[in-house]
């Protein structure tokens, strides 16, 4: 699938903790990823949406309770259409033995207001698939688990977005002042990175101003 979707080129994106974003489109559309729960550490937030993607079935990404406004839920690989926003679901798998300990695990491929986004949820594989590997070509903008234990660690992280070739990658799911899960911090990731940009709140991001060589954004759970 290679369309953009349609509407204008921006969309306002928002850390809301672990695995947790907003996508807000420029024509209104509101995409919440993989909802915690409390059990998390972190206070789950007062947030609704059009559509909610669930990457599986674990209590620290399918609370699908907490978002208000009645959304679509997307939960399984597939392609969905909703409007001029189209998400695609990637099969992955949640731990290094084809999810015989964890599970499987879907990547969301989001086509958002001429933007592309990639969850890549508790993608936990040591090696990419070809096939998953060729659908995340052309991805502006990839949100990436580093912490380690439950998903990739930051080595292999910095394999994945060295292959997939994303303009922006944001980290996700490590350790931070409220996360109680034992996972790794940022830091390992970015000690393996060259651009690395800190962002305060949330961000816009315009289709016409991606920039032209990959950058880490560490941004601030709102």
């Amino acid at each position: 699938m290679n369309t953009r979707g349609n509407g204008k080129g921006s969309i306002q994106l928002s850390w809301l903790g672990h695995s947790m974003f907003l996508l807000e489109g420029s024509d209104g559309v509101k995409i919440v990823t993989d909802p915690y729960s409390g059990k998390t550490g972190y206070s789950v937030p007062k947030v609704t949406a059009d559509i909610v993607t669930i990457s599986h079935h674990h209590y620290d990404h399918d609370n699908i309770g907490a978002v208000g406004g009645s959304p679509k839920t997307v939960e399984s690989p597939g392609n969905f259409e909703f409007g001029s926003t189209i998400i695609e679901g990637i099969q992955s798998y949640h731990d290094e033995v084809m999810g015989e300990k964890r599970g499987k695990n879907v990547i969301f491929k989001i086509f958002l207001n001429q933007l592309i986004i990639a969850h890549m949820g508790d993608y936990g594989q040591p090696k990419m698939m070809d096939e998953q590997l060729d659908a995340l070509r052309g991805v502006d903008i990839l949100l990436i688990p580093v912490g380690g234990t439950y998903t990739i660690d930051a080595e292999q992280a910095v394999e994945v977005v060295q292959r997939v070739e994303p303009k922006i990658v944001v980290p996700m799911h490590y350790k931070t002042r409220d996360c109680v899960i034992k996972v790794a911090s940022v830091e390992p990731f970015l000690q393996r990175v060259s651009i690395v940009k800190r962002k305060e709140g949330s961000v816009q991001v315009s289709a016409s101003e991606i920039p032209g060589k990959t950058e880490v954004w560490v941004m601030e759970y709102i």
